[in-house]
């Protein structure tokens, strides 16, 4: 991707040239995958965000030609309903913190499942665990 490229903020507006599968496609620098070789795009034709391989994607990967500057306008409305559907499958955004329940509901939510354990849960000092098959020592 070239520095000349269509930038909008975090968004990055150009071309995937796939033969039959070519299309428009934006890259939200927000969005990782959790894997360096690949990165995600959202997809004009398929109306998707995708996880794509970033060895064999970024090549065919080119700016916008000016006749195709007209398709921003629906890249950014399809996008932005891909965008609010990819939230919904636990794709995080780089830039936002994961958040979890706070410390004292957590460590409330963890005894009550102790508790639920009841008989599978072993109290011995020692902590060792029984087999079915042996004989509890007295």
């Amino acid at each position: 991707m070239s520095a000349a490229s269509k930038q909008k903020g975090p968004l990055w507006y150009g071309y995937l040239e796939a033969g039959d599968k070519s299309t428009p496609v934006i890259r939200d620098e927000r969005l990782d995958t959790g894997n360096g070789k690949t990165m995600f795009l959202f997809n004009l034709a398929r109306g998707q965000i995708l996880e794509y391989n970033r060895e064999i994607v970024e090549p065919k990967l080119r700016e916008l030609k000016p006749s195709e500057a007209a398709a921003i306008g629906k890249l950014d409305a399809d996008y932005g309903e891909a965008r609010r559907a990819l939230k919904h499958h636990n794709v995080k955004p780089l830039n936002i913190p994961e958040q979890g329940p706070p410390p004292k509901a957590a460590k409330a939510a963890k005894n009550a499942d102790d508790e639920d354990l009841g008989d599978f849960v072993s109290e011995d000092a020692d902590g060792a665990w029984m087999d079915s098959t042996e004989e509890e020592e007295s």
